[in-house]
């Protein structure tokens, strides 16, 4: 004589159905809720090797295919000549002053009655062109990501780890240090050429790209 089954869950095995518990559940737990522990509970900890939230990719590749990037780059990082011909403009804008004040000290250089105060205006010139470097290259820069030359280039200078404006502190570190790693070591004006992201040195002090607009 047998003795039936006490409950659906006695340790039998329907056919066609194995190793299965509860039945007709294959590797779920609970019964109805696949990858979910507790259920109703979506991203619980069943959820399949290598699961990343949606919004989130760090391993996202930028727009130029070039290295990884936490987000989806705004722009193609800007190509060299592009990145020299902003560097020009901004330059020519800044040493105006300067080679104004130039032509008026050595004019005035030349008449006796005023050579001692020659070195005036080239001294009022050394002043505005910093005052037009501060303005254009660490105020305006830092607000828009844009000096003069950028915005006449479609260039941008952003945070390579939010995508965002670097603001105006990290932007006024990023220039002190162009402007002394220029003229200390030529080198790094050329370094975007072979760099993989085509950043300079002061770019990755900062930790900033040059982007297109």
């Amino acid at each position: 004589m047998t003795t039936p089954p006490s409950g659906p869950y006695d340790g039998s095995t329907p056919p066609g159905q194995p190793n299965q518990y509860p039945p007709g559940q294959p590797n779920q737990f609970p019964p109805g809720q696949p990858n979910q522990y507790p259920p109703g509970q979506p991203g619980g900890g069943f959820q399949p090797s290598g699961h990343i939230q949606p919004g989130y990719n760090p391993y996202a590749q930028g727009s130029s295919g070039q290295g990884g990037y936490r987000f989806a780059l705004p722009g193609q990082p800007v190509g060299y000549t592009t990145r020299v011909g902003a560097s020009l403009i901004d330059s020519v804008l800044q040493g105006f002053p300067t080679g104004i004040a130039l032509i008026v000290t050595i004019s005035i250089s030349t008449n006796p009655k005023y050579s001692d105060s020659a070195g005036l205006p080239l001294t009022l010139g050394f002043i505005a062109s910093a005052v037009i470097w501060f303005l254009n290259r660490v105020v305006q820069q830092g607000r828009t990501g844009q000096s003069l030359g950028k915005k006449m280039t479609g260039s941008r200078v952003i945070s390579i780890q939010t995508g965002e404006l670097i603001g105006f502190g990290p932007n006024l570190g990023r220039e002190i240090c162009a402007y002394f790693f220029n003229y200390l070591c030529f080198i790094n004006l050329l370094w975007p050429l072979w760099d993989e992201k085509q950043q300079t040195w002061h770019d990755k002090i900062v930790n900033d790209i040059v982007v297109s607009t």
